[in-house]
């Protein structure tokens, strides 16, 4: 991602209106980032932007998520309760995703806005790590 395209909120940009979800209700800005400030799930809003149709087993997650931050199959267990119990719990509930742990499915609710952001974060961390 350039900088051109950073979520800067300047004119012209996609995010000069508040991020929305799907549904058309809009989060919060404050809130967004208390959300995107744990790596964990940026992880999980970057891998449902990924895909297709928006939507992924928890399975899924866990794999990604522990994968990502190079976790051992020992912690996929960790993993897989912190997101059960926290992290998916706190994305639906800023309706950023719907959690269904019955069918253990993870649907995509963020719009485009809260994609970028999730990118831009993304980028800024893996210019972090080079150093």
């Amino acid at each position: 991602m350039s900088n051109e395209h950073a979520p800067t909120g300047g004119e012209g940009t996609a995010t000069d209106a508040p991020p929305s979800v799907s549904s058309g209700r809009s989060i919060d800005i404050d809130g967004l980032f208390e959300v995107l400030a744990d790596r964990h799930r940026r992880r999980v809003l970057e891998y449902l932007d990924g895909t297709d149709d928006g939507v992924a087993a928890f399975s899924e997650l866990v794999e990604h998520v522990a994968d990502s931050d190079g976790d051992s199959t020992d912690d996929h267990g960790r993993v897989e309760v912190d997101l059960h119990h926290h992290h998916l719990p706190k994305l639906d509930d800023a309706n950023l995703v719907e959690y269904d742990a019955r069918s253990e499915t993870v649907r995509y609710r963020a719009g485009t806005a809260v994609g970028e952001w999730v990118e831009f974060a993304r980028t800024y961390e893996s210019g972090r790590e080079r150093r």
